[in-house]
């Protein structure tokens, strides 16, 4: 298998990761004499551990015909599971060194668009002040990414948004926040200062999130009322359509949070009431994990926060 070659009963890992990181630097190059250069070997050596590596898989990973290489699609699907596999490598190594010390080590966390602007901070302030020497690495993307690499254990943590399914997660509740639409100062929901009730967003260009549990939950908010809507663009990246909202294409339904990435002078926000709406955000891990020193450390720290003084450090969190 990839990753792994067994020698006798011993598993070379570092003669299969050498392969890997140069299949990887020939896919990104697409050129064996750049990719030798780039590795500081010479090029046939590196042409042959490429066709021992198809050999060794049984396909075909490079098209040679033409002066640029090109991947065929099992050339494209080991490029992302190579980088994968080596980036989950080095951050296994790198969490060994650092094992057992609980004043080192980086911590991975991955978190929605809007909670990494808005929550993580909150998160991370008191307890660098505790552990100053310890590093993070934070993914972001949408829930279903980031509970993707949470599967792949390519992040430790994770601050995610409901709707999300929590049964193989443990978790700690953050805060509730409210739905807001975001649009431009001139739009007439932009003259509701009290806010805008659901009834009056059926006359609006919805600009929704694209995620397929959201929309459910927002299609259910007309539901209740009989009414109708236009969704006129599903977002996967909320800052991909503030430039919309600017100019005057829609209104943008999104968490409260994401008001941290508006352009004011343009921009503005309003709570939807009547009948409010909230979202729930958690940090969550895989159930029963082994985690490293510095993520059970991280842990701990935000579980005691949030119990000791719920309110007012989920008030933090606006």
């Amino acid at each position: 298998e990839i990753g792994v070659r067994l020698v006798g009963s011993e598993m070379c890992i570092r003669d299969s990761t050498r392969t890997l990181r140069y299949f990887l630097v020939t896919a990104q190059e697409r050129n064996f004499t750049k990719a030798a250069n780039k590795l500081c070997m010479a090029q046939p050596p590196l042409s042959r551990q490429i066709k021992l590596l198809e050999e060794e898989l049984g396909v075909t990973l490079f098209i040679r015909n033409s002066r640029q290489l090109q991947l065929t699609e099992e050339g494209y699907f080991l490029k992302q599971q190579a980088e994968e596999i080596l980036l989950l490598i080095e951050k296994t190594e790198h969490q060994l060194e650092k094992m057992g010390n609980n004043d080192y080590g980086t911590i991975s966390i991955g978190a929605t668009e809007s909670c990494g602007g808005s929550i993580l901070p909150h998160l991370i302030e008191g307890f660098h002040e505790a552990a100053p020497h310890i590093r993070f690495q934070i993914w972001t993307g949408n829930s279903d990414e980031i509970q993707e690499r949470l599967e792949k254990n390519l992040v430790d943590v994770a601050v995610v948004r409901e709707p999300f399914n929590m049964e193989q997660y443990d978790r700690i509740f953050l805060n509730h926040e409210p739905w807001v639409i975001i649009c431009n100062k001139e739009h007439f929901l932009a003259k509701r200062p009290e806010g805008v009730r659901v009834s009056e967003l059926q006359d609006a260009s919805l600009i929704i999130p694209i995620r397929q549990p959201i929309q459910n939950e927002i299609n259910s908010w007309f539901n209740e009322i009989a009414s109708e809507r236009n969704i006129f663009c599903l977002y996967n990246s909320i800052t991909s359509v503030m430039g919309f909202a600017e100019h005057n294409l829609g209104v943008i339904i999104c968490p409260e949070s994401a008001k941290n990435l508006i352009n004011r002078e343009t921009l503005t926000y309003r709570k939807i009431i009547d009948p409010v709406h909230e979202s729930g955000t958690y940090l969550v891990k895989k159930h029963l994990q082994l985690m490293a020193t510095a993520t059970e450390k991280f842990w701990k720290y935000v579980e005691h926060q949030t119990k000791s003084n719920p309110s007012k450090y989920k008030e933090s969190m606006r």
